[in-house]
């Protein structure tokens, strides 16, 4: 297994520090909707979703209905519990020379204790790794597109694929990790 591990560091160096340039320092944290990106596509998904909700024929009604409760229970409940049972910390984590965001060696935030035991710097983000939550939903998003609406494949699963990559050039997700979320999804 230990070649395994290997295989998995040495690509994600290769994603994450070879494959560095200014369009993808640019564009990867937008797809792993950093910086504010990620409520914009929240609001967009919502607006579409009523729209559909209210104009769509039944088909569209169904279609959003799958993907609302798949992508609820896909990263409410698998991947979180997933997270917790795998317990592998992201890469930023364990490799000094990941570029997290653009910034090598940014590291580890520390658990900040309160008296009551309660993490206080839980709520920058999950420090587990495996699965990723966000190739998981892209590609459970796609695969439900898919079953409705058979082109959408022409652009979701480029964006899946493009999502996932953006994790392990973000440094925060090795290859694994999001080879498992998108089997998860």
């Amino acid at each position: 297994m230990h070649w395994l591990q290997t295989l998995d560091t040495n690509l994600f160096l290769f994603c994450n520090r070879w494959l560095v340039n200014p369009f993808f320092d640019w564009l990867m944290p937008i797809l792993s909707g950093s910086n504010g990106t990620k409520h914009g596509l929240i609001a967009v998904a919502i607006a579409v979703g009523i729209a559909l909700l209210c104009f769509g024929n039944r088909r569209a009604r169904l279609c959003l209905l799958l993907m609302v409760l798949v992508m609820t229970t896909n990263d409410a409940l698998i991947c979180n519990m997933l997270k917790h049972a795998v317990a592998r910390p992201r890469p930023f984590v364990t490799l000094s020379e990941a570029r997290l965001f653009g910034q090598v060696g940014k590291g580890y935030v520390a658990p900040e204790l309160n008296e009551n035991g309660v993490d206080m710097a839980a709520n920058q983000g999950s420090h587990n790794s495996m699965p990723s939550s966000h190739a998981a939903n892209w590609f459970a998003a796609t695969m439900v597109l898919f079953i409705y609406y058979r082109k959408s494949l022409w652009f979701m699963l480029p964006l899946a694929l493009a999502v996932s990559f953006s994790r392990l050039y973000n440094g925060v997700h090795y290859p694994s990790d999001v080879l498992a979320g998108a089997l998860v999804g």
